[in-house]
């Protein structure tokens, strides 16, 4: 029974692979062009696979560009904000100067006003009278009186002159002597020197 059955697998593997040459050839020359056509497209899309890679580290690059320049916005805003409180508190600052400053004006304009009604020591124009209206207001009052700039020819000092020199009295008249010399010059010995120098033998 055995062999029966493998002779009908026989006849039918006989029967199945009867194909004539031609049809084999056409039906290879079809597969290889599918094959060249799967060749192609295969080339073609590993193409694409290398460009989508190329545009993938693109934009994971401009992806990293875009979060650096995100962090430096948000330190600018930081800073900005710091700026505008920095602002706030610099215009309270102002605020506070401007009234102050705006006190010391409304005193020292009432300093200037009291010291302008202040009346002369020697007026003696009571209070009420038509009198007040004659008086001349000394703004002036507290200013110094320039002081003299006098120098006495005797001693050199300033605030007196020879004839009142305290030196000339003390010491006398014509004990010193005074010779003029051109400016810049000391006179050390008018009479020259007691000994003659001699070259030495």
């Amino acid at each position: 029974v055995a062999n029966i059955v493998f002779m009908a697998i026989e006849e039918k593997e006989e029967e199945e692979v009867n194909f004539s040459f031609d049809e084999l050839q056409d039906a290879y020359e079809n597969l290889f062009h599918e094959y060249k056509n799967v060749c192609l497209k295969n080339k073609s899309l590993k193409k694409n696979a290398i460009s989508m890679s190329k545009e993938i580290e693109n934009l994971k690059n401009e992806n990293s560009n875009y979060i650096n320049e995100i962090e430096i916005l948000n330190v600018s805003l930081k800073l900005t904000n710091d700026f505008k409180d920095e602002h706030e508190n610099l215009k309270i600052e102002i605020d506070a100067l401007k009234k102050t400053f705006s006190k010391f004006t409304n005193s020292s304009k009432k300093l200037d006003t009291l010291l302008g009604l202040q009346i002369c020591v020697f007026d003696k124009a009571s209070l009420g009278c038509d009198e007040m209206k004659n008086v001349t207001h000394f703004k002036n009052f507290f200013v110094k009186k320039n002081e003299s700039k006098i120098t006495c020819n005797y001693c050199g000092k300033q605030g007196h002159i020879s004839t009142s020199c305290v030196h000339k009295k003390e010491f006398g008249f014509g004990k010193t002597k005074k010779v003029w010399v051109p400016k810049g010059t000391t006179l050390t010995n008018p009479q020259g020197p007691k000994f003659i120098w001699v070259p030495k033998v």
